[in-house]
């Protein structure tokens, strides 16, 4: 686990469904990847979460005040890709 991280880069354990909480927003990286650490990175107003190798999993701007829950992008259910 990476010990000298940026001051805009933080670790988030995901939840059994690949979620993680950031400032009250709800963010779902992938249902494959519960309970895995990410690092997300804060740049202004844009937000990228990786794996601790730095593959980029999800890129988003920061959502609008009152917003609490940002998807992947993708449709519910089971991924048909391998």
């Amino acid at each position: 686990m990476p010990t000298d991280l940026p001051d805009d880069t933080v670790i988030k354990k995901l939840t059994s469904n690949g979620v993680f909480m950031l400032n009250k927003v709800q963010y779902i990286v992938d249902g494959r990847r519960g309970f895995q650490q990410v690092l997300v990175i804060t740049d202004g107003d844009k937000l990228t979460v990786t794996d601790l190798e730095g593959e980029i999993l999800i890129e988003h701007t920061k959502p609008a005040p009152g917003v609490t829950y940002v998807g992947n992008g993708r449709p519910r259910g089971p991924r048909l890709d391998p």
